[in-house]
């Protein structure tokens, strides 16, 4: 979202309702259309999580909070177009409704950081699961949560306490007190990010290309995390147009582009959270749609297969899809040899822990 430097300009009597009309109506149906996929594939995951993997983490609490964060920043700006002025010329808004429109604008910039910032935890954590037995790695996703937390946190602060008194940020009518440029923080807000989208996309690279696994299955690994790829380009898109609104003088009017790649972005969030487990929740329900034809021998294969396999194989670790799980597997080969390291025996994944720890 974007901030507005509001003026006390208007035209009571000026037919505002004309301006934008096929932005506008192609905002309420993205936002429509986004809302009920983006909720529907959550309840998938969801129940993909509780039902069929018997494994609901805090990653899924972190995506909940984001899908609520962001169909309420869609609402804030549904109803901005509906009653405060989004997409029409500044200099025919009545004051009233220019205080509107920096209410909303306010308050949807500050429930959009929480939204950006608990879906990317979300990640993390998947991050934290598979890879938390690699000492470097755990400490790396530490320090990228602080800082996502730390920054979200400090551009939140900063919008709300920007003017003193705090009402000026939306009272026309207030001539004391003073404010800071806002401008910088809402730039702040695309760049931080789409800089943190690019790093959490990078993670999870070096540990996947180093696995001994075939190279199709690195590619599905890769693509799986990949995915949040879409957010990348969108938070990019953001960035453009936000760039030359935030000094423009007509800022009511123009934002009705920027708001478009707000709404894609807010609803690609949680898709992207979302789609990693619709293959399992499709291997349960329809694994012929998937040509997996092992889904119902599956119980059947596990039994004799256990009986013979190390502590740290036995089974399916409970929470995972069959990519990640394939990742879980991988990297629990370090520490086997370890085990057997210490213990004065040799283990064939050996190889793996030179490779994994190499350089």
């Amino acid at each position: 979202m974007e901030g507005a430097r509001v003026v006390p300009v208007g035209n009571a009597a000026a037919e505002y309702d004309l301006a934008h009309p096929w932005l506008r109506s192609t905002n309420q149906v993205l936002a429509a259309v986004g809302m009920a996929v983006c909720t529907g594939l959550l309840i998938m995951r969801i129940y993909t999580k509780i039902h069929i993997m018997r494994k609901f983490w805090w990653d899924d609490v972190c995506l909940i909070l984001a899908w609520a964060f962001s169909v309420g920043t869609q609402a804030i700006i549904l109803y901005g177009y509906n009653y405060a002025g989004y997409g029409v010329h500044m200099w025919n808004l009545t004051v009233p409704v220019l205080e509107l429109y920096a209410k909303t604008i306010l308050a949807g910039t500050i429930i959009y950081l929480p939204a950006l910032a608990t879906a990317k935890f979300a990640l993390l954590m998947l991050y934290y699961r598979l890879m938390s037995m690699l000492r470097v790695w755990r400490r790396i996703i530490y320090v990228v949560a602080f800082i996502i937390a730390g920054y979200s946190l400090a551009i939140t602060l900063s919008l709300i306490f920007a003017c003193n008194p705090i009402a000026k940020n939306w009272d026309v009518t207030i001539t004391h007190g003073h404010c800071i440029d806002r401008t910088g923080f809402y730039l702040a807000t695309a760049i931080t990010n789409t800089v943190s989208d690019i790093i959490l996309v990078l993670i999870p690279i070096p540990v996947v290309f180093r696995l001994r696994l075939p190279l199709v299955q690195k590619l599905g690994i890769s693509c799986m995390f990949g995915i949040g790829c879409l957010t990348i380009i969108t938070s990019i898109l953001r960035l453009v147009t936000l760039m030359p609104l935030v000094t423009s003088k007509d800022q009511s009017y123009k934002i009705a582009v920027a708001i478009i790649f707000v709404i894609v972005e807010a609803n690609f969030i949680i898709i992207c959270g979302c789609l990693p487990y619709f293959k399992q929740f499709l291997r349960f329900h329809a694994p012929r749609w998937i040509g997996d034809s092992r889904a119902s021998a599956s119980s059947q294969t596990r039994q004799p297969e256990s009986l013979h396999s190390t502590p740290s194989s036995k089974r399916r670790k409970p929470g995972l899809s069959v990519l990640q799980d394939d990742i879980e597997r991988a990297l629990s080969q370090p520490e086997e040899a370890h085990c057997a390291c210490v213990l004065g025996g040799r283990h064939a994944s050996g190889d793996a822990l030179h490779e994994l720890i190499r350089g």
